[in-house]
């Protein structure tokens, strides 16, 4: 076959991967909307391609005929890709009250451009990654446990990448412990919450800046000396486990960081870990130009942490992809869409608010990005599309306030509408809060097609110094009661349901807990609240957060150590040994809860849900 049959065969194969793709996806190279042609081949991975059939060709042997295509495609297609999995940690490993498994949304934002890349086939590199799985199990078990060693030692990872939260950390490392046990030279890279949270650079940074500022920043003055040398200490690869089962430690806005690193790696497949570190410190300034706020930790040849970043410019949501929902081992139905194929979408990143408690309130400062980074309405809308293209019958924004930029929800709304009109359209919910609603806009929010809004209520009297979004209520003089009680009458004449949160230990009394039961119990008999929504919280310090801050100030009580197993009360997802709580005092709430409360609470039953998904799969075969 001569180069000119080659190139137009790669090309026929180029176009044939597009037509394979969905109508909303064929249109974008690297984000909707980016005008670009996927079907165009680049120079540089036409040069690959040839590359690597020329190679096929050779180890195929008999070069004076050609090959089969299909014998030919295969073996480029085994030259071609080392496998990498992605592993989004659980947290827990039995099912607990108020807690239900989705999408690994932190996991997919950081793969966003690899997936696309690959979706397209223009990763580049010589070598290309296979994504093997997403897996997203909602429960640490002896089957998700198997599931993950079978895969390890079948498909032999090149890289394992693992997201977890703290309340998922220890499990996290066991999954490193896994990996590592079946396959030595895979190399584990953990990003996610923790990890953030966790960022010693970022708390130096942060400390750096604070100098004389006012405000939220301020609470990082004075943390320099020993509370910086604690906070350090929590940075996983400063810790036993984690230097013996991580090789690589990510954290921050991470999907250039991720493809630059996977790029490095493709270049590198066949260096040890210790030289490829060397690698990576080499092309420091390749990584300094890349867009976002990103840190990347190792262990440097002297066995001390080291790190290179990106550039800290903030990265614009409308330029990249959608997150791919492609590998994912388990679908995503929420219960409140009556088990419906439910997408997650974040439309902005960040909230206006600063509640002590809260990771989002606190990234910002720690990684010194805007407090919001919305995407545009048609940006949000062609997602949309695309996840009606993809079969999904129902979208939950993950936005924590979704209603906090009025603005750009009235035009959000008005594009609902233009779909809805001809017909029906996505059944959807979203997170905000009482201080963000208005009667017409509920309405308008119904109109659009949503059924259910859930809000952090935390407290019928809640702190200032905890929950500060409860200052408007201060200084209005109105109480956060009758602030809920309003929000619940405009949902309750639009016919959209409620679900919130409660959190405990965070200030109140007694009779603050037995009242703020009271009133959700009430607004349930008035049909405002949805059964099964009611969420019981535990506060905890977790990182990154304004508490976290402030227990590291503290020479009195050490950090929590995440990397240990949690000690979980069985009636709550966040009910631990890091709670502020005694154990007499969770059972007490609990049993006052389920007595006040009732259906309303928030409970999964795991095996119901899963006998419900094989039975809608064997319909779905009929």
């Amino acid at each position: 076959m001569s180069v000119g049959e080659s190139i137009a065969r790669i090309q026929e194969e180029r176009r044939q991967r597009i037509g394979r793709l969905r109508q909303h996806e064929q249109g974008w190279r690297w984000f909707a909307g980016d005008d670009s042609d996927p079907g165009i081949i680049s120079e540089r991975a036409l040069a690959r391609e040839l590359a690597l059939t020329f190679e096929a060709r050779r180890r195929l042997g008999d070069t004076s005929r050609s090959p089969e295509p299909g014998v030919l495609l295969d073996e480029r297609s085994r030259i071609k890709h080392f496998p990498v999995l992605f592993v989004s940690a659980p947290h827990i490993q039995e099912a607990v009250s108020g807690t239900f498994p989705g999408m690994p949304t932190p996991l997919q934002f950081a793969t966003v451009l690899l997936d696309r890349a690959l979706q397209i086939d223009e990763f580049p590199a010589v070598r290309v990654p296979e994504v093997v799985a997403v897996m997203n199990p909602p429960l640490y078990s002896d089957e998700f446990v198997a599931e993950l060693s079978h895969l390890v030692l079948t498909r032999r990872p090149r890289v394992v990448g693992i997201s977890n939260l703290s309340e998922g950390h220890y499990y996290a490392l066991r999954i490193a412990q896994i990996v590592k046990e079946i396959c030595p030279e895979a190399i584990v890279l953990l990003g996610g919450q923790h990890e953030d949270g966790t960022n010693p650079v970022a708390y130096q940074q942060a400390v750096a800046r604070a100098g004389q500022a006012r405000g939220p920043l301020s609470r990082f003055r004075e943390l320099d000396g020993e509370p910086l040398r604690r906070l350090t200490r929590c940075q996983t690869l400063e810790t036993a486990p984690g230097r013996e089962l991580v090789d690589f430690v990510a954290a921050g806005d991470c999907p250039h960081l991720l493809m630059e690193f996977m790029v490095v790696v493709a270049d590198n497949l066949d260096l040890p870990v210790g030289e490829l570190k060397r690698v990576i410190a080499s092309r420091a300034d390749r990584f300094a130009r890349l867009p976002g706020s990103a840190f990347l930790f190792y262990l440097d040849d002297d066995d001390r942490l080291a790190h290179i970043a990106t550039s800290g410019t903030p990265i614009d949501g409308n330029e990249l992809p959608f997150i791919s929902v492609e590998h994912l081992t388990h679908e995503n139905r929420f219960p409140v869409f009556d088990h419906k194929l439910t997408a997650q979408v974040m439309a902005c990143l960040g909230c206006k608010y600063a509640c002590s408690f809260c990771h989002e309130s606190a990234d910002h400062l720690l990684y010194d990005r805007p407090k919001m980074l919305q995407r545009s309405v048609g940006h949000v809308m062609k997602e949309l599309d695309l996840r009606v293209e993809q079969g999904f019958e129902a979208v939950f924004f993950d936005d924590s306030t979704f209603t906090q930029n009025r603005r750009w929800l009235d035009g959000l709304l008005e594009a609902m509408l233009a779909r809805r009109r001809p017909g029906g359209w996505l059944e959807w919910g979203c997170q905000t809060t009482v201080n963000d609603l208005d009667a017409p806009l509920v309405a308008r929010m119904a109109e659009a097609g949503c059924t259910y809004i859930y809000m952090g209520v935390e407290s019928v009297r809640p702190r200032p110094q905890f929950v500060q979004k409860a200052l408007r209520a201060q200084r209005s003089g109105e109480t956060w009661a009758a602030l809920l009680q309003r929000a619940a009458s405009w949902c309750v004449q639009a016919r959209v349901r409620i679900g919130t949160s409660l959190q405990f230990g965070i200030g109140e009394t007694p009779a603050d807990r037995s009242e703020t039961l009271r009133l959700i119990a009430r607004l349930y008999e008035q049909g405002a609240i949805a059964p099964g929504s009611v969420a019981l919280n535990i506060n905890a310090p977790y990182p990154g957060t304004e508490q976290w801050v402030q227990l590291a100030r503290s020479a009195s009580a050490p950090l929590p150590d995440y990397a240990q197993r949690l000690v979980r009360h069985p009636a709550f997802e966040t009910a631990h040994q890091y709670t502020a709580l005694r154990p007499e005092e969770l059972d007490g709430i609990y049993d006052e809860a389920k007595a006040v409360l009732g259906d309303a609470i928030l409970t999964v039953d795991f095996a119901a849900h899963q006998r419900w998904r094989l039975d809608r799969q064997a319909q779905h075969a009929r």
